[in-house]
C-alpha cells in the first residue's frame, strides 16, 4: 500500500526543515508530495536535497493566479494531487504547522481505528489553537462538527465529499460569492472564515460530517511570515541560521507571540509526548482534559458511533 504525506510550502523553508526533522524516521514508506507556487524561497531546494534525497519525493510548482486568497488553491488542490497516488489516506501538513514526533503514528492510528470504519468521520484535525498549549490526555479524541484543518483524510472521503465541491472554479476566484450561493444555510456567514479551512468546514457541515481532534496537541503553529509577522520581524541568512533562530523562538512561546500580528495563532506543543497505544473516543464528554466542543451541542457524534 502507498499513502501520501503532502506538505504545502512557500516561503518558510526553515520551518519545513524543522517539521521534517521531527517526523523523518516515520515517513520512509510514504510518497512525499511538496506543493508550492512560483516565487517560492529557493532555500526550499536545499531542505529537500538535504533531508529527502533518497525518499519517494515529488514536487508541484503551481502558477500563481488572481485568486481571492493567496495560497488557498495550493492547499485545497493538494488534497486532489495527493489522493491521485494514495491507496487509502493522505496525511497533511503546512510548512508553518510543526508536527510532534509521533504525528505520523497518530494519524495512522486514527485512520486504522476510525476513518476507515466510519463514513461520517471526515478527518482527524489539529487541536483548536486556543487550547493547544494546555496539556490533555494522550489517548483521548473528541468528535465534533467543527474542523480546525485536517491532519489525515481518507481517499474515500476525498472522492465522496471534497473533490465534487472543488469542481467550481469560483471556489478560488470569487470565494465569498461561492459561499453565498453554494452554502446559503451554513452556520458560517458567507463573508467570514473564508480561507481553505472555512471551505472544508462548510463542506463537512453540508454532509453532516464529523472531525476528530486530539486532547493532547500533535502540532504547533509558529509561522511569522506574511500576515502573521510584524513588519519589524525578519529572518534571513543560511538555512542553518534560520533554523537556529526559529528553534530558539519555539522554546519561548511568549516571545514568538510578541512578534506576531495574530499572537493568538502562535502556539507551541511539546515535541515529545507519545500517544497512547490505543486512542479512545470521548463519547460521554467526561474524559478530555483540555478540549471543548463547539457545534455538536447535543452530542450527535455519540449517537452516530453507538448506532454503528
Amino acid at each position: 500500500m502507498t499513502n501520501v504525506l503532502v506538505i504545502t510550502a512557500y516561503n518558510k523553508p526553515e520551518l519545513l526543515y524543522i517539521g521534517l526533522m521531527n517526523i523523518l524516521e516515520d515517513i520512509k514508506d510514504y510518497r512525499i508530495l511538496i506543493t508550492t507556487e512560483e516565487g517560492y524561497d529557493p532555500i526550499q531546494d536545499e531542505v529537500l536535497s538535504r533531508l529527502l534525497p533518497d525518499l519517494n519525493l515529488a514536487r508541484i510548482v503551481r502558477k500563481k493566479k488572481n485568486d481571492t486568497f493567496v495560497g488557498m488553491r495550493n492547499i485545497l488542490t493538494s488534497y486532489l494531487d495527493a489522493r491521485a497516488s494514495a491507496d487509502e489516506y493522505i496525511i497533511l501538513l503546512e510548512e508553518d504547522i510543526i508536527p510532534t514526533k509521533d504525528y505520523i503514528k497518530f494519524n495512522e492510528l486514527v485512520y486504522k481505528d476510525y476513518l476507515s470504519k466510519y463514513d461520517r468521520i471526515f478527518c482527524a484535525a489539529h487541536k483548536r489553537r486556543p487550547e493547544t498549549e494546555t496539556n490533555g490526555d494522550n489517548g483521548i479524541l473528541i468528535g465534533d462538527y467543527q474542523c480546525t484543518s485536517p491532519s489525515v483524510v481518507s481517499c474515500k472521503a476525498i472522492d465522496s465529499y471534497l473533490a465534487p465541491e472543488l469542481l467550481n472554479e469560483q471556489v478560488f476566484t470569487n470565494t465569498p460569492a461561492h459561499y453565498y450561493f453554494e452554502f446559503p444555510n451554513s452556520r458560517i456567514p458567507y463573508n467570514q472564515h473564508m480561507h481553505h479551512d472555512g471551505f472544508i468546514e462548510r463542506v463537512m457541515e453540508k454532509y453532516k460530517l464529523f472531525g476528530l481532534k486530539p486532547d493532547q496537541a500533535r502540532s504547533s503553529h509558529v509561522g511569522l511570515h506574511g500576515i502573521h509577522g510584524k513588519s519589524s520581524f525578519e529572518i534571513e541568512g543560511s538555512l542553518d541560521e534560520r533554523v537556529k533562530r526559529y528553534r530558539e523562538l519555539i522554546k519561548q512561546p511568549d516571545k514568538l507571540r510578541s512578534l506576531s500580528n495574530l499572537p493568538q495563532d502562535m502556539v507551541v506543543a511539546p515535541i515529545n509526548n507519545p500517544i497512547a497505544a490505543t486512542l479512545k473516543l470521548d463519547l460521554n464528554r467526561d474524559l478530555a482534559k483540555a478540549s471543548s466542543w463547539w457545534y455538536d451541542r447535543s452530542n450527535e457524534f455519540k449517537e452516530y458511533i453507538c448506532m454503528k
